[in-house]
């Protein structure tokens, strides 16, 4: 079933088929046995939540679509009468009736969020925690002096929990700024100023403990190019570092309030690893070595961790199927990184 179908009136039917889980052959038996514990019998219940929100739904929309011609019908009677009419009228009651009628399956979502999702997390170990109300402290980001300048921040999903005695704390963060630009009216032929909503930063910040202690703040940035980086007040009072590998200087810009421990943290091994991680984001990885953690900023246009249509059955197998890959690139980083290991990073 899709939205047309749905409204054309499909019948909405009980998913009882089978549940399919996908995962590295090594690890699908021990995937398929928590599913299958702790997961199937809650998503029984909740496939017969998603048939009763799919009715409601309808309903709601078959009841809005009536009005909505309604209003239509009385606009044209008016307009040809002479009599008083409002020609937005039946556009607005439109956007406002389709956004109730579709209220039980926003519901819907958000039940399965707060109830099967955290669940789902749990496989990874009882302490992991899944929230949409929790969030990373925004100025501890800024004060890591990474991120652009920005006038409106908006945060996802919070995944916190430890793996191979690191913590971590993960957060999907997009950054947006007003801008000014200039452009020619076509009805007047004349320039003029508008404001545009410009998207600075779109992605993951992952937050990882570290054994070992530091105590000044570095920042490695991706290399903008000519003095990009090196102009910037981003990172106002730190100081730039000179590395003596030339293909990471290539690759990323240094900033340190301390250079000799900068130089300790980003050895020859750890900067092999951040280029090697780096291939994998597309070269756009970021990270600041500040306050005692390691705080890494993924930019990715898409949205991870997503729940899938309520058109397909409540089984919850893709969604966990892909948790569990998404959960595996970001421990990828602790391995990639070593920083389960008491290497001097």
């Amino acid at each position: 079933m899709n939205i047309i179908t749905f409204i054309l009136g499909s019948p909405i039917r009980t998913y009882r088929g089978h549940v399919g889980l996908s995962a590295d052959l090594d690890e699908l038996p021990q995937l398929e046995a928590y599913y299958e514990e702790y997961i199937a019998p809650i998503s029984r219940k909740y496939e017969t939540k998603r048939v009763a929100c799919l009715k409601a739904a309808r309903k709601r929309l078959y009841l809005s679509l009536m009005i909505v011609l309604g209003l239509s019908l009385l606009t044209v009677i008016g307009y040809y009468s002479g009599g008083a009419y409002f020609p937005s009228l039946p556009l607005l009651a439109l956007v406002g009736l389709c956004w109730w009628s579709f209220a039980p399956t926003r519901e819907f979502k958000h039940l399965v969020q707060n109830d099967i999702y955290p669940l789902m997390f749990k496989y990874f170990g009882d302490d992991f925690i899944y929230s949409r109300e929790m969030r990373l402290d925004m100025n501890r980001l800024v004060a890591a002096k990474v991120l652009p300048r920005y006038d409106k921040v908006s945060f996802g999903d919070y995944i916190q929990g430890c793996y191979k005695g690191v913590e971590l704390a993960v957060n999907e963060l997009t950054l947006t700024k007003n801008v000014q630009v200039e452009e020619l009216d076509v009805s007047t032929s004349r320039r003029r100023t508008v404001t545009r909503t410009e998207t600075q930063f779109r992605g993951l910040v992952v937050e990882l403990s570290s054994h070992k202690a530091f105590m000044g703040h570095t920042v490695v940035l991706r290399d903008r190019g000519g003095l990009a980086n090196f102009l910037s007040d981003s990172h106002a009072g730190l100081v730039r570092v000179k590395l003596e590998d030339p293909q990471f200087k290539k690759e990323f810009d240094v900033f340190s309030t301390d250079q000799i421990e900068s130089r300790y943290l980003l050895n020859t091994a750890f900067m092999e690893r951040l280029q090697e991680l780096a291939k994998h984001f597309d070269g756009n990885i970021q990270c600041a070595f500040f306050r005692n953690k390691l705080t890494l900023f993924l930019p990715n246009r898409r949205t991870h961790f997503q729940m899938q249509s309520i058109f397909y059955g409540a089984t919850f197998s893709v969604e966990f199927s892909q948790i569990n890959r998404e959960m595996k690139q970001l421990f990828a980083i602790i391995e990639v990184l070593k920083l389960n290991q008491y290497t001097g990073l």
